[in-house]
């Protein structure tokens, strides 16, 4: 996919997160975080300065919008660091991968192996800065683990799709 189809992307993605899944609450316990496929998707080629600041552009975009302070910014920053790590440990023959990542190009068990776990890094990092306190440390789980998995049912689902 061309920078300029991947860009519009981005876009939509983040304008469906701001105006549609910051809406949902599910159960009252938590919110789809579905702007990590903007992260999740970047191409492996791009440097990995530029995949961190696209990282903290991204969070400060959400931070900016939910008034967080910084949290949605680590968690991004976070993610974007783990998931060059977790791709050349989860892909066998991540060279021969061209453009974004995703279950046509890395394999569908390694990508939801690497969204499981990334996804799950990410809300838990947001969640648990949002408390700011273990006092509670249940309900950062149980919000983790909620928003984890309908955040990842969306992000395999538009993959599905976009096949």
């Amino acid at each position: 996919m061309g920078w300029s189809k991947q860009i519009v992307q981005a876009l939509l993605i983040v304008l469906l997160q701001v105006l549609l899944f910051d809406h949902l609450q599910i159960a009252g316990w938590g919110v789809p975080m579905v702007y990590v496929l903007v992260l999740m998707n970047l191409p492996v080629q791009i440097p990995r300065w530029a995949e961190m600041l696209i990282g903290a552009v991204v969070g400060l975009i959400f931070d900016v919008w939910n008034s967080s302070l910084g949290v949605n910014m680590a968690a991004c920053i976070a993610f974007s660091f783990l998931r060059p790590i977790l791709l050349g440990n989860v892909v066998q023959d991540l060279e021969r991968v061209k453009g974004e990542v995703c279950s046509n190009t890395i394999g569908r068990i390694e990508y939801l192996k690497c969204l499981v776990f990334l996804v799950l890094v990410h809300h838990l990092l947001v969640f648990a800065l949002e408390a700011w306190s273990w006092n509670n440390w249940w309900i950062v789980l149980i919000q983790t683990l909620i928003s984890s998995v309908v955040t990842i049912l969306i992000i395999v689902g538009y993959d599905i799709f976009k096949r």
